[in-house]
This record gives C-alpha cells, structure tokens and sequence, in this order.
C-alpha cells in the first residue's frame, strides 16, 4: 500500500514520438508521486520486455536501455514507499498465464489483501512478492479462464478488490484502465493524433502536447487499442470518494482534478487558512516545495509580503546519507537552508502543506530561529492527520502520527513555535470546491469511506 504514478501509452501513429521515451518522460514528470522505484514494460509486438528496479527514473533507464525497449504500447510505475524492501514492491508485475502474458500496475492499496492472499494461496496460488498488484494479477488470470474478454474478468474480480485503485493492465493487443468505485485514486484518459494515453496526472499531459480527454469515471473499465477507446462502465455508486492529499500534496500543482487545477485549490487553502488563524507577522515564507501555493494564498489574504527564504539543496534526494540522529538535534540539516536577510529580526510566518511527524516542523522553526527571526508562527494548510490512510496514501501506523495523540499545543511546544494552527476541515472542503462532498478526509475525521 503505497504512493504511486502511473503512465501509459498506445502508440498508432508511425511518426510520434516513441512509446518508451513518451513514457520514459511520463514517470520523470510524476517522480514527485514516488522517487523509490520505477519501472516500465513495453510490448514488442506481442512479447513485453520490461525493466524495474529501486531508485528514480534518471537511475534506471538511459537512453541506449530505452532504445532496446522500443515497441507499439507500454506501461510505467513509481513509487513511493517507507518499506525498507522497496525493490519487491517495484512495478509492472509481469506474469504469463494460459492466455498469455499480462503486466499489471497500481496506484492505491487494498485492505482485504491478507484475506485474498489467503484465499488465492487454498487454491494453490504461489506468491513472489507481498505486493497488491500480483494478487490482482493472479486473480485477473484465474478469472480470465472462466470469461470470453479480459475486461469481463477484470469486471468479475472489482467486487473482491475492497480499498483505492487505480490500475493499469496490458496485454498484447490492448491496454485497460480501471478505477475503484469510489474514484479514490485519480485515472485520465489523453490522446495525441492517434496514440492514446492514461495518467494518473494531467500535468505530463501539457509537456507531450496530449489533449486531456477526460477522467477515467469511478468504477469503470477503459480499453485502448488501435481500435480507439472502448469504456465498460461496471459499477455506479452515488458515493464519490477522490483521496483529499491529491489536493493538499501528491498531485503536481499545475494538473487539474475534476476540473479543478491543483494550485488553485492549494491557493484557496492558504486564503481560508488565513481567514481562519491569522497572524501579526511581517513576512510569510513557504516550504519548498509543496508550500508555495498555499503561503501565496495565506500572503494575499492578509496583504503580507511572501519572501523565498529557503534555499532547497537541488542535489539532496532519498539515497543521501542521512545524518546521524544527534547531528539532526545539533542542527545539522543538508536539505534546507534560510536566507538569513529575509527573515532576520522579523516576525515570520512559515506555511507548509500537511504536518505528519511533526519533525520537519521543529526543523524549520529551529532553521528560522538560527537565522534571527524575532518570532516563529506555523501554519498548515491542511487539518490534522490523526489517523491510518490504508489506501495507499502512507505506510505510516498512527502512533507515528503526531496529531494523533498530541493536541495543537502540545506540538506547538514541542516544535517551539510562537503559534500554531490547522486548516479546518471545512476550510478543506471549502477550498476544493464542486468536490466538498466527494472527497475521502479518512486522514483527518477517521470516517473511512471503505469498510
């Protein structure tokens, strides 16, 4: 159950850009939805070479490695994930069965797994990862047996699959989209002449010159091929749950959900967010980078100036040697530095997207206090996270959660700011507008949207 990207591509014209490289160039887009593995499976008229491993897509594939991958359709994954064994969870799982071979990806996670696996392992199944994607894959190829389509079989196994999925499945003539019934986890359809894409983000989109065609609906069934898009809409729920953080932190600003661009909803947070806990301050900084939006919004709201005073080390990523737990305590942090004119001798108010931990909080308040500002308020622009996502948004259990057993002031305390405030869930609600109603908030209210 992790954070994932998904990208796809069936390429029909003879003179577009090639499909590993299109979808090479998707994943790099979405390396903010997960920089700890990745992979893509490319199908060579009808045989799938495929490559993944640990690490981001700059680490895995090379021009001369896409370039052997050439073929008419493939699909990609990255991955976000706190498990130490991450190259396990690497995807597409791949696998052959009596009709063939099948790749499969996911974006989301299941909270029946155990269950299933359980029940897959009496029939005989034999498992190579713990990964949710290969017990979908197995239950895809057993259930195939039994139907004339695929997308028949895919239909018969969805009631099984409780939890948040997006999910992409090639074959060897086609490459189907499915989404949860809830519409938790984000799916969209794009087309550029005649090629057909999926995303789990527009922003990529923009960059390929692919027109959006629309969201991929809750519940449904796309098949693209070169045929052209085929939709077998399963399953019609009332009830819309669309995962909040891709709103508050997974999505990339500039892509749009439910018609609904990501920056402006961050923007909104940060103006409600004002509204609601003000502060007498001189200046508003954000966090690079996720925090910009919101502290434009928190900025304009109260007519305050917004300076840039954290400077990103560009170079810093997951495979840095972590310093030592007592070098952290002394202030050693190779991630961020402050610009000390901007906030020397000033009230400042610092503006993030969500607090989880509660450790980068205390960082940016001691970073800020170091470079001489006279006062410190935090701000999220987010409510607070007190409970378990078992949807794939985090691998975290609650204790780790630090809204949920320490109240507002008790971390104001212990990150040593002057104040601190949440985004209400109202002001959420508020701030992802037409969606107030049909968004999964599990994370903040504990009303988990699957049983």
């Amino acid at each position: 159950m992790s954070r994932s990207g998904l990208f796809a591509m069936y390429n029909n014209n003879t003179d577009a850009f090639s499909t590993a490289a299109s979808i090479y160039y998707g994943l790099f887009s979405m390396q903010h939805r997960g920089m700890d593995a990745t992979g893509i499976c490319i199908n060579q008229n009808g045989q799938f070479k495929y490559k993944k491993e640990d690490g981001m897509v700059i680490d895995v594939f090379d021009e001369n490695l896409l370039s052997r991958m050439e073929g008419h359709a493939g699909i990609g994954h990255v991955l976000h994930s706190n498990r130490s064994d991450v190259r396990e969870y690497a995807q597409p799982i791949v696998i052959r069965y009596t009709s063939g071979q099948m790749a499969v990806a996911l974006n989301g996670g299941l909270v029946n797994t155990e269950e299933l696996r359980k029940e897959l392992e009496l029939q005989g199944a034999v498992f190579q990862t713990s990964d949710d994607a290969e017990i979908i894959s197995v239950l895809i190829s057993r259930a195939r047996n039994r139907f004339e389509t695929i997308e028949e079989a895919i239909a018969d196994i969805m009631p099984k699959l409780r939890g948040a999925y997006a999910l992409l499945v090639m074959t060897p003539r086609k490459i189907i989209g499915v989404r949860d019934s809830l519409g938790m986890k984000p799916l969209i359809l794009g087309k550029k002449r005649n090629s057909l894409y999926f995303s789990s983000e527009t922003c990529i989109y923009n960059e390929l010159d692919v027109e959006v065609i629309r969201e991929v609906m809750p519940g449904e069934i796309v098949t693209i091929n070169q045929d052209g898009i085929k939709s077998f809409q399963q399953i019609h729920e009332e009830k819309r749950a669309l995962c909040a953080y891709e709103y508050i932190y997974h999505s990339r600003p500039d892509s749009v959900l439910n018609g609904i661009e990501v920056f402006e909803a961050r923007e909104d947070m940060g103006r409600i967010l004002a509204e609601e806990a003000p502060a007498d301050a001189d200046v508003i900084v954000w966090v690079p980078n996720s925090g910009l939006a919101a502290a434009s919004g928190y900025a304009k709201a109260l007519n305050l100036p917004l300076e840039d005073a954290f400077l990103k080390n560009k170079f810093y990523c997951n495979k840095f040697v972590q310093p030592t737990e007592d070098m952290v305590r002394r202030g050693v942090t190779m991630k961020l530095a402050v610009i000390k004119s901007r906030v020397c001798g000033k009230r400042v108010v610092v503006v993030d997207d969500s607090m989880v931990r509660g450790t980068t909080g205390r960082l940016l308040v001691d970073l800020l206090r170091d470079a001489g500002a006279k006062e410190v308020h935090m701000r999220i622009a987010a409510p607070e996270v007190k409970n378990e996502c078992y949807f794939g948004g985090n691998d975290l259990d609650r204790t780790s959660l630090i809204s949920s057993h320490k109240t507002t002031k008790e971390i104001q305390d212990m990150i040593g700011a002057d104040s601190l405030a949440f985004l209400s869930v109202k002001g959420l609600k508020e701030a992802c507008k037409g969606t107030e109603n049909t968004l999964c908030m599990a994370c903040f209210t504990g009303e988990y949207p699957v049983k």
